[in-house]
């Protein structure tokens, strides 16, 4: 019988935020569904992917906006809240937690960067119900997402394994003209924190992750999360979708079968001395 690999550093700690981070959720009642790889380790090995180094959760948009306005007062002091509109260096328009005890070296961009160990929290959006307005809702989505990371590009993630061939080609352009970090990112994140709040989750037969790495990949019919369900993660249990395998699917198609060995490690990060030590 094959045994499972033991988790990571990096994973240790991941897990013991999760673990302080858990009973908080689940005492205030907050919806939340396990994300893209987090969700696939939960299917797949019953915990972490063994080469993952991340935690992703998403909440529905109106619970959201209440966990990042309470969630400060309810940590541990070893945990911080950061989003893009405070005044760390965080410049992602999803949240984090972070222990800030603890320090990942990003290798992965052009710039190199330190940034608190962490896990993600993103917000779960609604779609137009029609059709139409549905496609162009998204194309204005795409167009602010695509400005925001021409404004960040020495931080874009250049070795983010699965990248889609438009990507690559649009990164060499902007690497050869030099049309990146010419912008105010703070600009293109409130252009997209309009456009995705413009319809509420109670409203909208599809949900997306807009801000995953998968995009439009991440756009699920509302009823494949239902109330979630319970699934083996580590030594505890995390919700997810209920029809987990039509989600997978859709995101990564044959996901019982491994990536080749290139495909990851997909934030390229290398774990620094504990700040206390």
């Amino acid at each position: 019988m094959t045994q499972e690999p033991k988790r990571t550093d990096v994973q240790e700690i991941i897990w013991n935020i999760m673990k302080d981070l858990k009973p908080i959720l689940e005492g205030c009642e907050v919806p939340y569904f396990m994300l893209g790889g987090t969700l696939l380790g939960a299917i797949r090995h019953k915990g972490f992917i063994p080469w993952d180094d991340d935690i992703d959760i998403g909440i529905p948009r109106e619970e959201y906006e209440e966990f990042v306005r309470d969630i400060s007062d309810l940590l541990p002091e070893h945990l911080e809240l950061h989003t893009y509109w405070d005044d760390t260096p965080h410049h992602y328009y999803f949240s984090r937690i972070v222990d800030t005890r603890y320090e990942l070296e990003r290798k992965g961009s052009l710039i190199e960067r330190n940034e608190n160990v962490w896990i993600d929290i993103f917000p779960l959006d609604g779609m137009p119900n029609n059709r139409v307005v549905r496609r162009v809702h998204m194309w204005k989505l795409l167009y602010a997402r695509l400005r925001y990371h021409i404004s960040t590009f020495d931080k874009v993630n250049l070795h983010r394994p699965n990248r889609p061939f438009y990507e690559k080609v649009l990164i060499y352009l902007i690497r050869v003209t030099g049309l990146g970090n010419r912008s105010d990112p703070r600009k293109w994140l409130d252009r997209i924190d309009t456009l995705l709040k413009k319809y509420p989750p109670e409203d909208s037969d599809y949900i997306v992750n807009f801000m995953g790495q998968y995009i439009f990949k991440e756009m699920f019919p509302k009823k494949w999360y239902g109330e979630g369900a319970l699934y083996p993660f580590e030594d505890s249990q995390m919700l997810g979708p209920i029809e987990y395998d039509r989600v997978l699917t859709q995101q990564y198609g044959a996901y019982m079968t491994p990536p080749d060995e290139e495909d990851k490690n997909a934030h390229d990060a290398v774990l620094l001395e504990n700040k206390e030590d």
